[in-house]
Protein backbone atom coordinates (compact mmCIF):
# COMPACT_ATOMS: atom_id res chain seq x y z
CA UNK A 1 0.00 0.00 0.00
CA UNK A 2 1.45 3.37 -0.78
CA UNK A 3 1.01 6.41 0.92
CA UNK A 4 -1.75 8.99 0.23
CA UNK A 5 -0.21 12.33 0.89
CA UNK A 6 -3.39 14.39 0.76
CA UNK A 7 -4.83 12.43 3.83
CA UNK A 8 -1.70 12.62 5.46
CA UNK A 9 -1.25 16.67 5.02
CA UNK A 10 -5.01 17.40 6.07
CA UNK A 11 -4.65 15.38 9.25
CA UNK A 12 -1.32 17.14 10.21
CA UNK A 13 -3.60 20.34 9.30
CA UNK A 14 -6.08 19.55 11.28
CA UNK A 15 -4.37 18.48 14.50
CA UNK A 16 -2.03 21.69 14.47
CA UNK A 17 -5.00 23.60 14.72
CA UNK A 18 -6.45 21.63 17.18
CA UNK A 19 -2.91 21.51 19.22
CA UNK A 20 -2.39 25.14 19.09
CA UNK A 21 -6.63 26.38 20.07
CA UNK A 22 -6.51 23.68 22.55
CA UNK A 23 -3.24 24.78 24.31
CA UNK A 24 -3.93 28.35 24.41
CA UNK A 25 -6.45 28.43 27.13
CA UNK A 26 -3.71 26.63 29.76
CA UNK A 27 -1.57 29.56 29.92
CA UNK A 28 -4.32 31.97 30.05
CA UNK A 29 -6.12 30.18 32.60
CA UNK A 30 -5.16 32.66 35.59
CA UNK A 31 -5.48 35.73 33.12
CA UNK A 32 -8.90 34.22 32.68
CA UNK A 33 -10.13 33.89 36.45
CA UNK A 34 -8.38 37.26 37.25
CA UNK A 35 -10.30 38.74 34.67
CA UNK A 36 -13.99 36.95 35.14
CA UNK A 37 -12.77 37.65 39.22
CA UNK A 38 -14.00 33.67 39.48
CA UNK A 39 -12.64 30.82 41.58
CA UNK A 40 -10.16 27.67 40.44
CA UNK A 41 -13.04 25.22 40.65
CA UNK A 42 -15.85 27.90 38.45
CA UNK A 43 -12.62 28.31 36.37
CA UNK A 44 -11.91 24.77 35.77
CA UNK A 45 -15.79 24.48 33.80
CA UNK A 46 -14.24 26.13 30.84
CA UNK A 47 -12.09 22.79 30.29
CA UNK A 48 -14.60 20.26 31.97
CA UNK A 49 -17.26 21.74 30.15
CA UNK A 50 -15.11 21.97 26.83
CA UNK A 51 -14.59 18.58 27.05
CA UNK A 52 -17.97 16.97 28.33
CA UNK A 53 -19.37 18.72 25.11
CA UNK A 54 -16.48 16.71 23.11
CA UNK A 55 -17.49 13.45 24.66
CA UNK A 56 -20.90 14.11 23.20
CA UNK A 57 -19.13 15.39 19.68
CA UNK A 58 -17.58 12.32 19.63
CA UNK A 59 -20.08 10.02 20.13
CA UNK A 60 -22.32 11.89 17.41
CA UNK A 61 -19.30 12.09 15.09
CA UNK A 62 -19.71 8.21 15.53
CA UNK A 63 -23.03 8.06 14.17
CA UNK A 64 -22.61 10.90 11.35
CA UNK A 65 -19.42 8.65 10.23
CA UNK A 66 -21.56 5.71 8.99
CA UNK A 67 -23.46 8.52 6.98
CA UNK A 68 -20.97 11.17 5.54
CA UNK A 69 -17.59 11.63 4.05
CA UNK A 70 -14.73 12.58 6.75
CA UNK A 71 -14.00 15.74 4.92
CA UNK A 72 -17.65 17.36 5.42
CA UNK A 73 -17.66 16.33 9.17
CA UNK A 74 -14.28 17.72 9.51
CA UNK A 75 -15.30 20.89 7.38
CA UNK A 76 -17.81 21.85 9.49
CA UNK A 77 -15.73 21.32 12.78
CA UNK A 78 -13.33 24.02 11.26
CA UNK A 79 -16.33 26.82 11.04
CA UNK A 80 -17.91 26.13 14.01
CA UNK A 81 -14.23 26.44 16.14
CA UNK A 82 -13.46 29.73 14.55
CA UNK A 83 -16.94 30.83 15.86
CA UNK A 84 -16.50 29.79 19.37
CA UNK A 85 -13.06 31.10 19.40
CA UNK A 86 -13.92 34.34 18.09
CA UNK A 87 -16.90 34.57 20.81
CA UNK A 88 -14.87 33.76 23.67
CA UNK A 89 -12.41 36.60 22.51
CA UNK A 90 -15.37 38.72 22.59
CA UNK A 91 -17.44 37.02 25.55
CA UNK A 92 -18.48 39.89 27.96
CA UNK A 93 -19.29 37.14 30.87
CA UNK A 94 -18.11 34.19 31.98
CA UNK A 95 -21.09 32.78 31.56
CA UNK A 96 -21.04 33.30 27.82
CA UNK A 97 -17.68 32.40 27.81
CA UNK A 98 -18.46 28.94 29.61
CA UNK A 99 -21.37 28.17 26.52
CA UNK A 100 -18.63 29.12 23.93
CA UNK A 101 -16.44 26.32 25.67
CA UNK A 102 -18.78 23.70 24.99
CA UNK A 103 -18.85 24.99 21.44
CA UNK A 104 -15.24 24.97 21.40
CA UNK A 105 -15.16 21.05 23.35
CA UNK A 106 -18.11 19.73 20.26
CA UNK A 107 -15.38 20.83 17.09
CA UNK A 108 -12.44 20.67 18.50
CA UNK A 109 -13.30 17.33 19.09
CA UNK A 110 -14.01 16.52 15.49
CA UNK A 111 -10.36 18.36 14.53
CA UNK A 112 -8.65 15.82 17.21
CA UNK A 113 -10.82 13.12 15.76
CA UNK A 114 -11.14 12.64 11.79
CA UNK A 115 -6.92 13.11 11.65
CA UNK A 116 -6.45 9.43 13.64
CA UNK A 117 -8.44 8.01 11.45
CA UNK A 118 -7.36 9.34 8.45
CA UNK A 119 -3.71 8.83 9.15
CA UNK A 120 -3.88 4.97 9.78
CA UNK A 121 -5.97 4.65 6.14
CA UNK A 122 -3.46 6.64 4.39
CA UNK A 123 -0.37 5.41 5.83
CA UNK A 124 1.38 2.12 4.36
CA UNK A 125 1.58 -0.34 6.73
CA UNK A 126 5.57 -0.38 7.79
CA UNK A 127 5.34 3.67 8.52
CA UNK A 128 1.75 3.76 10.04
CA UNK A 129 3.55 3.93 13.14
CA UNK A 130 5.87 6.30 12.46
CA UNK A 131 3.44 8.91 10.66
CA UNK A 132 1.46 8.55 13.40
CA UNK A 133 4.32 9.82 15.78
CA UNK A 134 4.31 12.56 12.95
CA UNK A 135 0.87 13.22 13.65
CA UNK A 136 0.91 14.32 17.15
CA UNK A 137 4.52 15.89 17.00
CA UNK A 138 2.04 18.36 15.22
CA UNK A 139 0.33 18.58 18.23
CA UNK A 140 3.22 19.02 20.06
CA UNK A 141 4.50 21.64 17.62
CA UNK A 142 1.55 23.63 18.05
CA UNK A 143 1.73 23.35 21.67
CA UNK A 144 5.02 24.61 21.74
CA UNK A 145 4.01 27.71 19.93
CA UNK A 146 1.03 27.91 21.52
CA UNK A 147 2.65 29.18 25.02
CA UNK A 148 4.94 31.21 22.90
CA UNK A 149 1.57 32.90 21.10
CA UNK A 150 0.24 33.67 24.51
CA UNK A 151 3.77 35.25 25.65
CA UNK A 152 4.23 37.29 23.09
CA UNK A 153 0.36 38.98 22.84
CA UNK A 154 0.93 38.86 26.65
CA UNK A 155 3.89 41.24 25.98
CA UNK A 156 2.63 44.00 23.62
CA UNK A 157 -0.81 44.22 24.17
CA UNK A 158 -1.70 42.69 28.06
CA UNK A 159 -4.42 41.20 26.70
CA UNK A 160 -5.45 37.58 26.56
CA UNK A 161 -8.52 37.79 24.29
CA UNK A 162 -6.49 39.12 21.22
CA UNK A 163 -4.98 35.54 21.73
CA UNK A 164 -8.34 34.10 21.21
CA UNK A 165 -9.10 36.04 18.21
CA UNK A 166 -6.13 35.66 16.53
CA UNK A 167 -6.46 31.79 17.18
CA UNK A 168 -9.45 31.94 15.47
CA UNK A 169 -8.20 32.23 12.29
CA UNK A 170 -6.18 29.20 12.12
CA UNK A 171 -9.47 26.57 11.32
CA UNK A 172 -10.75 29.22 9.06
CA UNK A 173 -7.59 28.62 7.12
CA UNK A 174 -7.93 24.78 7.56
CA UNK A 175 -11.60 25.10 6.22
CA UNK A 176 -10.17 26.66 2.96
CA UNK A 177 -7.18 24.56 2.60
CA UNK A 178 -9.76 21.44 3.27
CA UNK A 179 -11.28 23.22 -0.36
CA UNK A 180 -8.25 22.06 -2.59
CA UNK A 181 -9.04 19.80 -5.30
CA UNK A 182 -6.19 17.51 -4.17
CA UNK A 183 -8.62 16.17 -1.24
CA UNK A 184 -11.72 15.32 -3.61
CA UNK A 185 -10.98 11.73 -4.38
CA UNK A 186 -9.93 10.66 -0.80
CA UNK A 187 -13.01 11.38 0.99
CA UNK A 188 -15.94 8.78 -0.07
CA UNK A 189 -18.72 8.38 2.27
CA UNK A 190 -18.71 4.97 4.37
CA UNK A 191 -19.53 1.48 2.88
CA UNK A 192 -20.42 -0.47 6.24
CA UNK A 193 -23.79 -1.37 6.39
CA UNK A 194 -26.00 -1.60 9.57
CA UNK A 195 -25.86 -5.24 9.50
CA UNK A 196 -21.73 -5.00 9.80
CA UNK A 197 -21.59 -2.20 11.84
CA UNK A 198 -23.89 -4.32 14.58
CA UNK A 199 -21.67 -7.49 14.47
CA UNK A 200 -19.03 -5.16 14.67
CA UNK A 201 -20.24 -3.56 17.82
CA UNK A 202 -21.13 -6.98 19.54
CA UNK A 203 -17.62 -8.18 18.73
CA UNK A 204 -15.68 -5.18 19.42
CA UNK A 205 -17.39 -3.00 21.87
CA UNK A 206 -15.73 -4.43 24.85
CA UNK A 207 -12.34 -4.60 23.54
CA UNK A 208 -12.61 -0.64 21.93
CA UNK A 209 -14.20 1.07 25.35
CA UNK A 210 -11.05 -0.94 27.44
CA UNK A 211 -8.64 0.20 25.36
CA UNK A 212 -10.47 3.50 25.48
CA UNK A 213 -10.03 4.21 28.93
CA UNK A 214 -6.62 2.80 28.78
CA UNK A 215 -5.70 5.84 27.02
CA UNK A 216 -7.98 8.53 28.56
CA UNK A 217 -6.15 7.76 31.62
CA UNK A 218 -3.11 9.02 30.23
CA UNK A 219 -4.60 11.50 28.48
CA UNK A 220 -6.09 13.26 31.61
CA UNK A 221 -2.19 12.92 33.31
CA UNK A 222 -0.96 14.50 30.04
CA UNK A 223 -3.21 17.49 29.94
CA UNK A 224 -3.22 17.82 33.75
CA UNK A 225 0.76 19.01 33.33
CA UNK A 226 0.32 20.76 30.36
CA UNK A 227 -3.47 22.75 31.79
CA UNK A 228 -2.07 23.01 35.20
CA UNK A 229 1.73 23.73 34.90
CA UNK A 230 1.42 27.78 34.45
CA UNK A 231 -0.96 27.53 37.44
CA UNK A 232 1.49 25.63 39.53
CA UNK A 233 4.47 27.78 38.91
CA UNK A 234 2.45 31.08 39.64
CA UNK A 235 0.95 29.94 43.18
CA UNK A 236 3.99 27.48 44.61
CA UNK A 237 7.11 29.51 42.62
CA UNK A 238 5.47 33.17 42.38
CA UNK A 239 6.27 33.00 38.65
CA UNK A 240 4.64 35.68 36.45
CA UNK A 241 2.97 35.33 33.14
CA UNK A 242 5.93 35.03 30.74
CA UNK A 243 8.03 32.81 33.30
CA UNK A 244 5.08 30.48 33.74
CA UNK A 245 4.50 30.30 29.96
CA UNK A 246 8.40 29.65 29.43
CA UNK A 247 8.04 26.75 31.84
CA UNK A 248 4.57 25.49 29.83
CA UNK A 249 7.15 25.88 26.70
CA UNK A 250 9.83 23.77 28.22
CA UNK A 251 6.94 20.99 28.56
CA UNK A 252 5.60 21.03 25.63
CA UNK A 253 9.20 21.05 23.92
CA UNK A 254 10.02 18.09 25.90
CA UNK A 255 6.53 16.47 24.68
CA UNK A 256 7.42 17.56 20.68
CA UNK A 257 11.34 16.07 20.89
CA UNK A 258 9.42 12.80 22.25
CA UNK A 259 7.41 12.39 19.42
CA UNK A 260 9.91 13.84 17.08
CA UNK A 261 11.66 10.65 18.07
CA UNK A 262 9.50 8.17 17.43
CA UNK A 263 8.96 9.79 14.05
CA UNK A 264 12.08 9.20 13.03
CA UNK A 265 13.06 5.87 14.70
CA UNK A 266 10.79 2.54 15.06
CA UNK A 267 11.39 0.61 17.93
CA UNK A 268 11.71 -2.70 17.71
CA UNK A 269 10.04 -3.57 21.24
CA UNK A 270 6.46 -4.52 21.42
CA UNK A 271 3.67 -1.67 21.96
CA UNK A 272 2.06 -2.32 25.59
CA UNK A 273 6.51 -2.60 26.37
CA UNK A 274 6.92 0.65 24.92
CA UNK A 275 3.32 1.81 26.38
CA UNK A 276 4.44 0.79 30.00
CA UNK A 277 7.85 2.22 29.64
CA UNK A 278 6.32 5.83 28.71
CA UNK A 279 3.59 5.60 31.99
CA UNK A 280 6.59 4.98 34.34
CA UNK A 281 9.52 7.14 33.59
CA UNK A 282 6.44 10.40 33.40
CA UNK A 283 5.37 8.88 37.21
CA UNK A 284 9.07 9.21 37.83
CA UNK A 285 9.62 12.61 36.39
CA UNK A 286 6.79 13.93 37.85
CA UNK A 287 7.15 12.74 41.32
CA UNK A 288 11.23 14.37 41.18
CA UNK A 289 8.93 17.14 39.65
CA UNK A 290 6.76 17.70 42.88
CA UNK A 291 9.27 17.08 45.36
CA UNK A 292 12.96 17.97 44.09
CA UNK A 293 12.34 21.06 41.40
CA UNK A 294 9.94 21.76 38.70
CA UNK A 295 11.83 21.52 35.82
CA UNK A 296 11.56 17.53 35.80
CA UNK A 297 7.66 18.55 35.48
CA UNK A 298 8.82 19.62 31.84
CA UNK A 299 10.95 16.57 31.33
CA UNK A 300 7.61 14.52 31.99
CA UNK A 301 6.31 15.75 28.33
CA UNK A 302 9.26 13.82 26.72
CA UNK A 303 8.15 10.85 28.61
CA UNK A 304 4.80 10.53 27.73
CA UNK A 305 5.13 12.10 24.31
CA UNK A 306 4.82 8.44 22.45
CA UNK A 307 1.86 7.39 24.34
CA UNK A 308 -0.74 8.36 22.27
CA UNK A 309 0.46 8.06 18.54
CA UNK A 310 1.59 4.36 19.99
CA UNK A 311 -1.84 3.62 21.66
CA UNK A 312 -3.56 4.53 17.95
CA UNK A 313 -1.08 2.06 16.29
CA UNK A 314 -2.23 0.01 19.12
CA UNK A 315 -5.88 0.64 18.40
CA UNK A 316 -5.68 0.43 14.43
CA UNK A 317 -3.93 -3.08 14.30
CA UNK A 318 -6.52 -4.36 16.17
CA UNK A 319 -9.46 -2.97 14.78
CA UNK A 320 -8.44 -2.03 11.23
CA UNK A 321 -11.91 -2.76 9.68
CA UNK A 322 -13.65 -0.81 12.59
CA UNK A 323 -11.11 2.19 13.02
CA UNK A 324 -14.09 4.84 13.14
CA UNK A 325 -15.86 3.69 15.54
CA UNK A 326 -13.15 2.25 17.82
CA UNK A 327 -11.91 6.15 17.76
CA UNK A 328 -14.94 7.58 18.12
CA UNK A 329 -14.69 5.47 21.50
CA UNK A 330 -10.98 6.57 22.60
CA UNK A 331 -12.06 10.51 22.07
CA UNK A 332 -15.60 9.88 23.63
CA UNK A 333 -13.60 8.58 26.77
CA UNK A 334 -10.98 11.23 26.48
CA UNK A 335 -13.83 13.75 27.12
CA UNK A 336 -15.00 12.22 29.40
CA UNK A 337 -12.25 11.41 31.83
CA UNK A 338 -10.51 15.08 31.35
CA UNK A 339 -13.80 16.30 32.52
CA UNK A 340 -13.86 14.26 35.58
CA UNK A 341 -9.75 15.38 35.80
CA UNK A 342 -10.32 19.13 35.76
CA UNK A 343 -13.06 19.17 38.06
CA UNK A 344 -11.54 17.25 40.59
CA UNK A 345 -8.25 19.00 39.94
CA UNK A 346 -9.90 22.72 40.32
CA UNK A 347 -11.82 21.44 43.80
CA UNK A 348 -8.43 20.02 45.04
CA UNK A 349 -7.04 23.00 44.08
CA UNK A 350 -9.17 24.95 45.96
CA UNK A 351 -9.61 22.61 49.17
CA UNK A 352 -5.98 21.81 49.24
CA UNK A 353 -3.57 23.76 46.76
CA UNK A 354 -2.30 23.60 43.34
CA UNK A 355 0.67 21.27 44.80
CA UNK A 356 -1.51 18.87 46.58
CA UNK A 357 -3.50 18.33 43.57
CA UNK A 358 -0.80 17.50 41.25
CA UNK A 359 -0.53 14.46 43.32
CA UNK A 360 -3.53 12.67 41.59
CA UNK A 361 -1.14 12.70 38.38
CA UNK A 362 -0.24 9.11 40.09
CA UNK A 363 -3.42 7.85 40.03
CA UNK A 364 -4.30 8.34 36.58
CA UNK A 365 -0.73 7.32 35.45
CA UNK A 366 -1.04 4.25 37.56
CA UNK A 367 -4.60 2.88 35.82
CA UNK A 368 -3.14 3.36 32.47
CA UNK A 369 -0.35 0.99 33.22
CA UNK A 370 -2.10 -1.65 34.90
CA UNK A 371 -4.74 -1.72 31.79
CA UNK A 372 -1.79 -1.71 29.53
CA UNK A 373 -0.57 -4.66 30.96
CA UNK A 374 -4.19 -6.60 31.71
CA UNK A 375 -5.23 -5.62 27.68
CA UNK A 376 -3.78 -9.46 26.49
CA UNK A 377 -5.55 -11.65 29.72
CA UNK A 378 -8.60 -10.31 28.95
CA UNK A 379 -8.93 -9.93 25.35
CA UNK A 380 -6.25 -12.51 23.81
CA UNK A 381 -5.69 -15.28 26.22
CA UNK A 382 -8.94 -17.05 25.09
CA UNK A 383 -8.18 -16.84 21.14
CA UNK A 384 -5.03 -17.93 21.56
CA UNK A 385 -5.68 -20.50 23.40
CA UNK A 386 -8.93 -21.81 20.49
Amino acid sequence: MKIIWPLILISYASLFVFGISDNIRGPLFPEILKDFNVSDSMGSLMFALSSISGFFASHLTRHLLRRYDRKSILQVGCLGLTFALLGMALAPSFQIFLALSVIFGMCSGILGLIPNVLVPLGASTEKKQQLLSGLHAMYGIASLLAPMLVAAVGFFTKNWRITFALTSMTPLILYFYSLHKSHHPHHEKPKLTAEEHKANRQKNFRPQIFLAFMVSFAVAAEVMMSSRLALYMRRVWNYDLEMSSLYVTYFFVALLLGRLLFTGVKFNRSIPFQLSACLLITAMCISLGLFVHPLFLTVAGMSIAPFYPLAIAMISSEFPHDLDTAVSYMMATDSMMLAIMHVTVGKLSDEYGIHHAMYSEAFFLTVSFVLVNTYHFFFKRNAQNH
